[in-house]
């Protein structure tokens, strides 16, 4: 009898028996004890969860709750198929319900744990570099575990980097960007920092566990449409009726109200609003509130020095 023939036999044994030690399937299969521990890992690698109990009474065991073998998802196998869902969503596919439901069954089948849901705040459609896919890589494992990460990081407003260490609570997507949420040891407070080879320079997986604080709330540090946490100003526009059309393509804000050829709405993230806006030109025009409009025109103003002096 060939090695194939042997592995199903044992299998049907382990099937049909139950528990069954080395000495009884070696017995059963005219074959050598010493075999059976390789029978028992090519079935392994086939799918099948053979499980192996130690002692005097020990032996093997099918694992039947799920008898047809289901290969396991590796981590980044489950986070593809959770920012595939994420993805569609954005686009507003129109069969978005059975889209979740499939992917639900697909990872309701392994055994494993599932990955910590990323944060989208938008569309996830980026490239990133090898070294920042394997820094987000270390963060999620961190985060998943709950160990401490060694970062190394130089903010926009330092001239060198630091060291120190971080206990990472949330990665969240903003702006065609990731970036990690978590409680910085040398500042003693919630601090966002983004992947990026320009400003994170390691990620180092630490030994040291790390407890995440049960009175934290992601609300607090981040806002509703925005990565930084504002307040809501409402914000009326004047839109020239030929670009009306384009101009409803994009998100503005909440609470969108439209009267001719004004449009009103809740803008919380003016990094966004203001973008978006130049890429209007001259046919989209703040109207109210004034200090929003005087802000704007200083931004303008300062482009404009630069280029005539």
């Amino acid at each position: 009898m060939n090695r194939t023939s042997l592995c199903i036999k044992m299998l049907l044994l382990l099937k049909a028996r139950g528990k069954m030690n080395t000495q009884q399937l070696a017995a059963e299969l005219e074959t050598n004890p010493r075999n059976i521990r390789e029978f028992k890992k090519e079935l392994i690698t086939a799918g099948y969860n053979i499980k192996e109990y130690k002692g005097r009474y020990g032996g093997y065991r099918l694992d039947e709750t799920n008898l047809f073998p289901v290969l396991a998802l590796t981590s980044s196998q489950k986070q593809a198929l959770i920012e595939a869902r994420e993805f569609m969503h954005a686009q507003g596919y129109e069969n978005e319900a059975d889209l979740n439901a499939a992917i639900d069954k697909v990872l309701n089948s392994s055994s494993s744990s599932l990955p910590t849901q990323r944060i989208y705040m938008d569309a996830p459609i980026l490239s990133m570099t090898t070294k920042e896919k394997d820094m987000m890589e270390t963060m999620q494992k961190a985060l998943e575990q709950k160990h401490c990460v060694l970062l190394t990081y130089q903010s926009r407003n330092q001239d060198h980097a630091d060291t120190f260490l971080m206990d990472p609570y949330e990665i969240i997507h903003y702006h065609d960007a990731y970036y990690v949420l978590g409680y910085s040891h040398k500042r003693n407070d919630y601090r966002i920092y983004r992947f990026s080879q320009e400003r994170m320079f390691s990620c180092v997986f630490q030994e040291r566990k790390f407890l995440r604080d049960s009175h934290f709330h992601i609300e607090q540090y981040i806002g509703k449409n925005s990565l930084i946490k504002g307040e809501f100003v409402r914000v009326s526009v004047h839109v020239d009726p030929e670009i009306q059309p384009q101009f409803r393509e994009l998100y503005w804000g909440m609470d969108m109200q439209e009267k001719e050829d004004v449009f009103q709405f809740l803008v919380e993230d003016f990094f966004t609003f203001y973008r978006q806006l130049f890429s209007f030109q001259d046919q989209v025009e703040i109207l109210a509130p004034e200090n929003i409009r005087e802000e704007y025109q200083a931004q303008l103003k300062l482009i404009l020095r630069k280029y005539i002096g």
